[in-house]
């Protein structure tokens, strides 16, 4: 269904961008928060995010002891997909450049100094993560996704890749037939667990052996020890729920009874909570959707609301609500 999803929105933009496959073009980015993503630092203190800036998207930060937001990337480039160093101390991400048609990764400091592109080619490379020791990052690419601008900026896939930290060494370790996407280490490092159109898949990082099949549906995350897994699940956008099971797939529970619309669950790294997006639509029906940021406990039922879509839409700006005695 996902794939069907993809495809379908992919038509969508061609026709509506008046462009044939194949044609280059500057990048078109669709309205709505269906690219916002997040991303939790190592210390659990802190929220990385994308949201309205100077490039359509900038990457903020948001403080959780004091709700303080603050800019690290404010540059003309459109900024996705970011997630940090295991020492926090690093930031990679996805950027689309103005000029050109596919979106690159780039490493910088958490301060914004010490900014690397690490790749170039003509694909669209995404979802950059670390590996545990920090020396690797793990990314997937798009080389044959041509609709004119190229660019698809809400997390697309292809194939997963592999690299140095600095950029070197970059190998392909899945097959250019399988679709994948949503890639991560594992708790150990030797291997990268992915989604694809069979569910979730796992292959050595060496690239020695096939992919086997691991417990999950295609998207979910793991928790940072393996030993539960979280995902969002639903017939329709209305009705997701957020959902955990353990590392096998079973015994599933639903931790967001109460709230609807619910994407991209994320853990902390402690483990004991995840944040995730739930979809509202304040201008109706006929409107677009945002995005507002939610926390719960693994335990469920104990979901609570983080920021508005205000967050997304004017991050310098915006306040959190004030808290009721």
């Amino acid at each position: 269904m996902r794939i069907a999803l993809r495809l379908l929105v992919c038509t969508f933009l061609v026709c509506l961008c008046g462009c044939p496959f194949g044609t280059p073009r500057d990048h078109y980015r669709p309205p709505g928060h269906g690219d916002i993503t997040i991303a939790v630092s190592p210390a659990d203190d802190a929220i990385l995010f994308n949201a309205v800036g100077s490039g359509g998207r900038d990457l903020f930060l948001l403080a959780l002891s004091d709700h303080n937001v603050t800019r690290i990337a404010d540059t003309p480039d459109y900024e996705t997909a970011a997630s940090f160093s295991p020492d926090g101390q690093w930031v990679v991400y996805a950027a689309g450049v103005p000029g050109d048609r596919a979106d690159h990764l780039f490493k910088m400091r958490l301060d914004g100094s010490e900014k690397t592109q690490l790749t170039d080619i003509d694909a669209n490379d995404t979802s950059p993560r670390f590996s545990p020791d920090g020396k690797q990052i793990v990314f997937a690419r798009d080389k044959t996704y041509q609709w004119g601008g190229l660019a698809a900026n809400w997390e697309p896939g292809g194939v997963i890749c592999v690299m140095d930290a600095d950029g070197a060494n970059l190998r392909q370790l899945t097959s250019d037939d399988d679709y994948a996407f949503e890639p991560s280490f594992t708790a150990d490092g030797t291997r990268v667990v992915y989604s694809s159109a069979d569910g979730r898949m796992s292959i050595a990082v060496d690239g020695t052996a096939a992919p086997q099949p691991v417990a999950g549906p295609a998207g979910a995350v793991a928790s940072p020890d393996g030993n539960l897994i979280a995902y969002s699940k639903g017939k329709f956008s209305g009705d997701l729920k957020v959902v955990v099971t353990d590392a096998d797939g079973e015994s599933e529970r639903v931790l967001t009874p109460n709230i609807s619309g619910c994407y991209r669950p994320t853990f902390t790294h402690g483990g004991n909570r995840l944040f995730f997006l739930s979809e509202e639509w304040p201008n109706g029906p006929s409107g677009v959707g945002k995005f507002t940021l939610w926390e719960t406990s693994v335990q469920g039922a104990k979901e609570k609301p983080i920021a508005g879509c205000d967050l997304f839409d004017n991050p310098l700006g915006w306040k959190p609500p004030p808290t009721t005695p």
